[in-house]
Parts: structure tokens; sequence; C-alpha cells
């Protein structure tokens, strides 16, 4: 009779291990999604001028704030044509205060008055547009961050579209991958998860804050962007590494895209 109680004991003992077992092997593991690091802000600036580069501020990793002169290209000739547009204005703007003070002495006939008033008008407007391009000789920091490659040279004739450098805001990072499809239903925004990072070794927290807007119909995978939470000194645009993500008890965990 012990013996058999006992029995009967050990086989319920090993019966709850199992199901243990079998319920944390039952969770919906997902596989490893590969992320790449990327900036807030990626833009490829472009000459609007053409000229000779008289000043170059920065170079590769340069770090840079909003407003700062990165580049200045000598356009004397330009210049001058602009010294010249607001003289032409400031000449044309004399004539018409001097035709009103003589229309009001009946000097002056009202067509007369209206007319230097326009020239003096269509002066202005050129010496703006003069001003306007004298202004693109220097290229400007549009935000706060750092130079992810510079395309020219001090010395060096630039042209007009010609591209300068590439510029990165990485005051804030952001994740980029792909997952599939089949996990739009539970991965949402606000989904948080831990991310490791190869170049570094380091482990950071990351949460999803949007997907893309259309799924891929050949390979049933989807755009996901996460942003990086907590510290992460050391990071920048191009780094990559491994997303550990799990799925909720119920739900599909499918192999990522190839």
């Amino acid at each position: 009779m012990r013996l058999h109680i006992c029995l009967v004991i050990l086989f319920l003992l090993f019966s709850a291990q199992v199901a243990t077992a079998w319920d944390v092997a039952a969770l919906p593991e997902t596989p490893l999604i590969r992320v790449a690091v990327k900036a807030l802000e990626e833009v490829v600036i472009t000459s609007q001028a053409r000229g000779v580069v008289a000043s170059l501020a920065v170079k590769d990793g340069s770090r840079f704030h909003k407003g700062d002169v990165l580049v200045e290209l000598d356009c004397g000739v330009l210049q001058a044509q602009t010294h010249r547009a607001n003289a032409m204005a400031r000449r044309q703007k004399l004539i018409q205060e001097s035709n009103e003070r003589l229309a009001r002495m009946q000097s002056k006939s009202p067509l007369e008055v209206s007319l230097s008033r326009a020239e003096a008008e269509a002066a202005s407007a050129e010496a703006l547009a003069m001003e306007k391009l004298l202004a693109q000789c220097r290229i400007i920091a549009p935000f706060d961050g750092s130079v992810g490659e510079l395309m020219i040279q001090k010395n060096q004739f630039v042209s007009e579209g010609q591209p300068v450098m590439e510029l990165h805001n990485d005051t804030r990072l952001v994740l980029e991958f792909i997952v599939p499809s089949a996990w739009l239903p539970w991965f949402v925004s606000g989904y948080a998860f831990p991310v490791t990072i190869d170049e570094t070794g380091g482990s950071y927290q990351a949460t999803l804050s949007h997907r893309g807007g259309k799924v891929d119909p050949v390979s049933q995978s989807i755009k996901a962007y996460a942003e990086l939470s907590g510290p992460h000194d050391g990071l920048i645009p191009g780094m990559s590494g491994t997303a550990h993500l799990k799925a909720p008890s119920g739900q599909t965990a499918t192999s990522p895209p190839r």
C-alpha cells in the first residue's frame, strides 16, 4: 500500500514538471531580427551656387550646431553684382521720393510718379533676389548634428547642384528593421524590447515608434522603426545589431523575412 502511494506521488510530481516545461517551451519565441542604427534626420546638402570653396569649417565626423557656417564659397563676382543691385535700388528710391515731392508742387504728373514708384519696386526686388543668391554662397547647418561624409575640399570649385556633404541629426537615434507582416496584430507602437549592437557589444532598450505604411506582398514583411530610450553614448549611425523580440502568448511567431 505504501509503495503504491509513493508511486502515485512520484507520478504526479513528474507530470507537474513536464507540464511546466511544456508551458515554457510553448511560449512563442520570435527569431532574432537585424536592426540598423540611423539618425533622426539624414540629408545630403548640395551647393546652390557656383564658386571656389574659400572656407571649410568641418571635416568627416565633425559636430556642429544649428546655424553654424559649414562652408563658404568665394562669390566675389556675385557679391559685386549684389552691391550694384542695392545701389540701383537706392537710386530708384530717391527718384521716386523726388517725383512725389514735385508732384505735390504740381511739377510732375501722376503717371510719372507711378512709373518711378514701379521702377523703385522693381529695383528693390532685383536687389533682394541678388541678396538671396549671395546668401547661397554660405552653407548653414540646418540642425544640431555631425558630418557623416564630406565630399569637397578647400580651394575646390563646386557647381550648382553638386553634393557637398552628408549631415546627420544624431541628437536622437532610431532603429530601422524589417519584421514579418504576421506580427502586425501584436507588434504595435509602444512595444519595448532590448537590442544588442554588434560594434559596441552593449545592450540597449528600444521602443517601437511606428511601422511602415505598406506590406511587401512578396516577402510578407513590413518596415518598422524604434527609438532608443535611456543612455546610448557611443552609438553612431550605420551601426547594426540584433533585436530580441518575444511574441505574447497565443500570438504567431514566424521566421523573419530573407
